[in-house]
């Protein structure tokens, strides 16, 4: 398909001031950028009133798995997205022995906070090591670009068994680790992805990738560095011990070259230093030549309750994340029921001081939806009106809550981060950040998080003017092609792949997200609505137009030309 993208004002993702020209696309490809371009048969497109833009690029998410279901990548085309990097945070669906497939299946559900039964039934698993992976992944055609990443914790996991939840690697080991990330990396994977300091499996293991030893990390990094990958990392989240976790990660890649990305950076109002400190951190890393890019997301962070299995309450594993990862509803109501876990629950509750939805700041738990029209009056209403209504425990006052809605009641922890737009904005604008972090794809059942570029757009872009549209789209595009290889993308000019996206500032919304039935086993998921963009180009073919998804599915797999610098 050839096309005219007519009588817009071309954003080219360099950062460079908008310019009124045509965009000829010839074979997925620019062909031609300029004022009033003669027609040779191209399907035009209406950009007038609009900007035209490259292709967003997201490299932060983890639609590992749901690409073998939904291989249009709703709804990220409707937000402008055309490029997706999966298998962050130190998990990918490969390498992976068969033996090992349920244990690393369950590990990403739980993480990622997915329906294990949908993934099961979806994710063929028809590969063992990631250039059989990377195979089947370019048999598919997509709505968006997609591109991975390997994941530290399956490598550790495929080489070391059971024993690589448990120990550092062995001499022996870490040569065949080193191997594995390099046939990994030959076969097109972007870089490395690891957790250092945050994430467990459902019983509160560790997961591999933090138990392993600088020895091993420096390996893998010498190997990105020989590749030409980077590392993405999740760094410690604990205030007093982020800084020295990422120093330790960013100080190894700075040694051998490489471009490392983490996440963990929000802005809490309770804490409003605390994020700026380290984007300074961050800052210094870079001057002493460490290319080293904390990850921004202006997206405000509530968490719905998942009680089937999320993770709301890891902190509470005694009593509340007990209860929530018990198998069945009766086992559930058992414990809520019962007077020893009341108590226990009671001072656990007081005891630990933090919980992923703040439970001692009840006033922003919000109680979202009911089970029976008896509670209907309590919507929109938070724990702590609740509390003050019913009397008692806060802890106590939540279970009869969960008992009385049929253990689905929808709770919402609210302004758990990034709640002010101030805070938020002085993250976007600072050059050591990149805009990232949105990790659409995960946490299906607890928030909705596509639709990070339409916000970045409309409320810190359009509304705010904390940044040029112009930059906001520099941020999205230019610069992430060129620090993390997207090869040809991210630009608009001549011979660049035709990825690319139509939009009117006036004309984009940012909508709640709301649940949808529309995964395998019937499983639902929460959704954003299109974002308001007149069409989003891949390669060169619409994936999208005027907020409906096309027939088209242009999107291929992309590899990194593993090879070296």
């Amino acid at each position: 398909m050839n096309l005219i993208i007519r009588g817009g004002q071309v954003i080219d993702g360099t950062g460079a001031p908008a310019f009124t020209a045509d965009v000829r696309v010839t074979a997925g490809r620019i062909s031609e950028v300029g004022p009033a371009l003669r027609p040779d048969g191209e399907t035009e497109i209406d950009a007038a009133g609009a900007y035209v833009a490259p292709g967003f690029i997201d490299v932060h998410t983890h639609f590992d798995a749901s690409l073998f279901w939904d291989q249009a990548c709703d709804p990220m085309p409707q937000h402008g997205v055309t490029s997706v990097l999966y298998g962050n945070c130190g998990m990918s669906l490969a390498p992976c022995l068969p033996p090992a497939r349920q244990e690393l299946a369950e590990l990403l559900c739980y993480i990622e906070d997915m329906p294990t039964a949908t993934v099961s039934a979806a994710v063929p698993w028809t590969w063992q090591r990631y250039p059989e992976y990377q195979d089947v992944m370019a048999a598919q055609h997509y709505g968006v670009n997609v591109a991975g990443l390997v994941g530290h914790t399956p490598l550790r996991m495929f080489v070391m068994g059971d024993e690589a939840w448990e120990r550092p690697a062995t001499d022996a080991e870490r040569v065949q680790l080193r191997a594995l990330a390099d046939e990994c990396l030959a076969a097109g994977a972007f870089g490395i992805s690891t957790s250092v300091g945050f994430d467990t499996d459902r019983a509160g293991r560790p997961v591999p990738s933090r138990v392993a030893a600088d020895d091993e990390m420096n390996d893998l990094v010498e190997l990105l560095g020989a590749r030409g990958g980077f590392l993405q990392f999740i760094a410690e989240p604990a205030p007093k011990r982020t800084p020295a976790s990422v120093k330790r990660l960013a100080e190894m890649c700075g040694r051998h070259g490489v471009v490392s990305t983490w996440i963990n950076v929000m802005h809490d109002e309770h804490l409003p230093d605390h994020a700026s400190g380290l984007m300074e951190m961050t800052a210094q890393l870079q001057a002493e030549g460490s290319p080293c890019y904390a990850q921004i997301s202006p997206r405000p962070l509530d968490i719905q309750v998942n009680w089937f299995g999320g993770m709301s309450f890891f902190t509470l594993p005694e009593t509340w994340h007990r209860m929530v990862q018990a198998p069945t509803a009766e086992e559930k109501t058992r414990l809520l029921t019962d007077a020893a876990w009341r108590q226990a629950a009671r001072a656990e509750w007081d005891r630990v001081p933090f919980s992923m939805i703040r439970h001692h700041m009840p006033q922003n738990i919000i109680l979202r939806g009911v089970t029976r029209t008896e509670h209907e009056q309590w919507i929109n209403t938070s724990l702590a009106d609740l509390i003050a209504a019913k009397g008692g425990h806060p802890s106590d006052v939540l279970a009869e809550w969960v008992l009385a809605n049929d253990l689905r009641p929808a709770v919402v922890g609210t302004s758990i981060a990034n709640s002010d737009p101030d805070g938020v904005a002085e993250l976007l604008r600072h050059p050591a950040g990149v805009i990232a972090n949105s990790d659409a794809g995960a946490h299906l059942q607890m928030f909705c998080a596509a639709g990070d570029t339409t916000l970045l757009l409309a409320r810190h872009a359009r509304d705010r003017h904390d940044l040029t549209v112009e930059q906001a789209v520099h941020r999205m595009t230019g610069h992430l092609a060129g620090l993390f290889g997207f090869e040809g993308r991210g630009v608009i000019a001549e011979g660049a792949i035709a990825d690319l996206t139509v939009f009117a500032l006036d004309e984009l919304t940012w909508q709640p997200e709301v649940f949808v039935n529309d995964m395998p086993l019937d499983a639902r998921r929460l959704r954003r609505p299109p974002g308001g963009y007149r069409a989003t180009i891949v390669a060169g073919v619409p994936s999208q137009l005027g907020g409906t998804l096309t027939e088209q599915r242009p999107g291929r797999l992309l590899r990194r030309n593993g090879h070296g610098r």
